[in-house]
């Protein structure tokens, strides 16, 4: 074992803290998370993993801490449980106010890629280490951009890079490579839609533009090349120039089942897929050509933003027929304190560690004991044990709520906060849909047993954790419809008996074996715009509002009555918050205090954006007006595509709107 590395509990933690963010509910770093570790000798292990938003119910949770001591804080209560204080931490990884920058982030190594790409890497390279150690595998990092909270320079370094490793014959090659993410972040801010909703409309239209388009290749560097902005710009002004007139000639038809802004949408995305999928096998052929590899015998490993697209994965699973493909659930930047910690112990301890992430539920699990059950008296008409004959049959009258050991990481609800429905009715996904306050072509996703996925999907690839699109047979569509897409495809999870989720796979094959159907329809436990659900009390909130009947938390089986009785309109608060303030005064002395030149919200993030970090500027007015003017040029030079991304957060009024909220909630 290292000896930089002593037996014990670490904590890396992918957060950002600083005193004018907090006020101004600025930061770089989204989807924030924070890893519990512990080592004994060269086992590594997992304990928790917490994502920020589960416990703010802001989602995405782009928020700053205020100082050190929020952050110690929170942490002394999240340890609290598991008999830790942040005395019994070793030391803190990720964030630099919290622990020496130099001894986690190992710089000096790689030095021509940021930090924030190389651990998305190694978020997925090290997720298995017996992999690791024995398989070759071919890495790659494809997100939207690097962060500076800790790495100052990374504007100066490739912010994207695949990885050809064979930790047996000493190889660990790194190569810049392009990232497809880039046009996705683009086209969601341009259509003001997140990517999954884009990449759903995509393949939920028939509409389809006849629009040749010329390769895109990212360049590598940060700076992406102008010819690739004109490109897309001439594609989105081709299809919406479309009319009726062009039908048979420049698009086949509007599809009629979408308004004609959601075929234009639909028409962009598909080429946009495409043309991802390209830029990606571009990345794959290049290390084909260089390193002479035969995929077959190479493991596929994906992170970043762009592993969410189950399409693209799968295409280049089947095209190219890697060995195995390796992703963890949190790919996005929700698994970034999984890539630092696990790039610290490949740093420190020369890759010779063992580590499995074999499952995704590392988040908090229930506590009965603070579950106040008399609070819903009125409303829970029974409770009963489970039985998993009686689970199915509940699927098959309505969807369901259901809750089963520690919250899964990352963004998509694997089975412990879901829900749960009967795939062979279309009117499911219509129940779902509208539960969720979702459009109503919106997909659902499938969970499927994994013995029965050659019986039903044209690609046998398993699906822990949803990150493959699968063809569903011909012959089988029909028996599914609520989870098959326009395509005949469906994001699927797989399952298989050794699972830590015991008691719905029960029920999966006790619906098996009443409907002849090893599949159910799971969607995440959320309303319109929340975080998924992390808790009992949540839970029980959103089925009396969304007047769902059945719920399953760990096994019991509870039966809800008197819906109508419930007045709470809105999610439940959850239990954090970074506000350094009570009310308005506080606030208002908080800014003049930190503004008193009142810079406008634009010069601000400039300021942050930048990390500046000189308060002292901030009080002198001609240091405020040079700020005002570069933060001028500073956007006015930026690219198309950061210019959209980055446009709705210039209104000024925008979060003073969002705290206002606050103020009155």
């Amino acid at each position: 074992m290292n000896k930089d590395i002593k037996n014990g509990y670490y904590l890396s933690a992918y957060v950002e803290i600083d005193q004018l963010g907090n006020i101004y509910r600025f930061a770089h770093r989204h989807d924030q998370s924070i890893a519990l570790w512990k080592v004994q000798e060269n086992k590594v292990e997992l304990i928790h993993y917490w994502e920020l938003e589960r416990l703010s119910g802001v989602k995405k949770h782009q928020y700053c801490f205020y100082d050190k001591n929020q952050f110690y804080d929170l942490m002394n209560h999240l340890l609290g449980p598991f008999g830790l204080s942040t005395d019994d931490i070793i030391e803190v990884w990720g964030t630099p106010e919290l622990g020496d920058s130099e001894s986690y982030m190992s710089l000096g190594r790689y030095p021509d890629f940021s930090y924030h790409t190389m651990c998305h890497l190694s978020s997925c390279l090290f997720m298995d280490t017996n992999i690791y150690h024995k398989e070759k595998i071919l890495g790659f990092s494809v997100d939207g951009g690097s962060d500076i909270v800790s790495d100052t320079e990374a504007y100066k370094r490739f912010p994207f890079v695949g990885c050809l490793t064979d930790y047996k014959n000493g190889q660990f090659a790194l190569e810049s490579v392009c990232s497809p993410a880039i046009l996705w972040d683009y086209m969601s801010s341009h259509f003001t839609m997140r990517e999954g909703s884009l990449m759903a409309l995509a393949s939920a239209s028939k509409s389809t533009a006849y629009y040749e388009m010329e390769d895109i290749l990212l360049n590598s560097n940060i700076k992406v090349e102008e010819n690739v902005y004109n490109k897309i710009l001439e594609l989105i002004e081709f299809v919406d120039n479309l009319t009726q007139e062009d039908e048979g000639v420049k698009f086949n038809y509007f599809d009629p089942r979408f308004s004609e802004h959601e075929n234009r949408i639909s028409m962009v995305m598909k080429i946009i897929e495409e043309m991802s999928k390209h830029i990606m096998e571009h990345n794959i052929e290049f290390f084909i050509e260089k390193y002479g590899i035969d995929t077959k015998e190479v493991y596929l490993a994906v992170a970043g933003g762009f592993a969410l697209n189950c399409p693209c994965n799968t295409h280049l699973m089947n095209k190219y027929q890697f060995k195995g493909f390796i992703a963890p659930p949190c790919v996005s930047d929700s698994g970034m304190a999984l890539g630092i910690g696990l790039y610290v112990f490949y740093d420190r301890m020369n890759g010779e560690f063992d580590f499995a992430l074999q499952d995704a539920y590392w988040g908090d699990k229930n506590d009965p004991s603070k579950f106040q059950k008399e609070d819903y008296s009125q409303f829970i008409k029974s409770v009963s044990e489970f039985d998993p004959k009686q689970a199915a049959m509940d699927i098959i009258e309505h969807p369901i709520v259901w809750i089963e050991n520690g919250a899964e990481i990352g963004p998509r609800a694997l089975g412990s906060r879901s829900l749960l429905g009967d795939p062979r009715k279309m009117e499911t996904k219509d129940v779902l849909n509208h539960i969720k306050k979702r459009q109503w072509w919106r997909p659902v996703a499938p969970i499927v047993i994994k013995d029965k996925i050659s019986e039903w999907f044209e690609d046998e690839l398993e699906s822990p954790f949803m990150l493959h699109a699968s063809k569903i047979r011909e012959d089988k569509d029909k028996e599914v419809i609520a989870i098959v897409h326009e395509d005949r495809t469906a994001r699927l999870q797989s399952i298989d008996k050794n699972t830590r989720q015991k008691k719905i796979y029960q029920v999966m094959e006790s619906f098996n074996e009443i409907t002849g159907v090893p599949i159910i329809c799971n969607t995440s436990l959320n309303d319109k715009g929340e975080p998924i659900i992390n808790n009992i009390d949540q839970a029980i909130n959103f089925a009396l509002r969304k007047n769902i009947p059945i719920m399953y938390i760990d096994g019991k089986r509870f039966e809800l009555m008197n819906h109508q009785s419930y007045d709470k309109k809105f999610p439940l608060k959850r239990n954090i918050s970074l506000k350094m303030w009570k009310d308005k005064d506080e606030y208002e002395q908080l800014v003049k205090k930190f503004n008193p030149n009142e810079l406008s919200v634009r010069a601000l993030f400039y300021y942050i954006h930048l990390k500046i970090n000189d308060i002292d500027l901030l009080q002198d007015k001609r240091e405020c007006k040079k700020l005002e003017i570069k933060s001028m040029m500073y956007f006015n030079g930026l690219s198309p595509f950061s210019k959209a991304e980055l446009s709705r957060l210039f209104n000024d009024n925008m979060y003073y709107k969002q705290l206002e909220e606050e103020f009155n909630a």
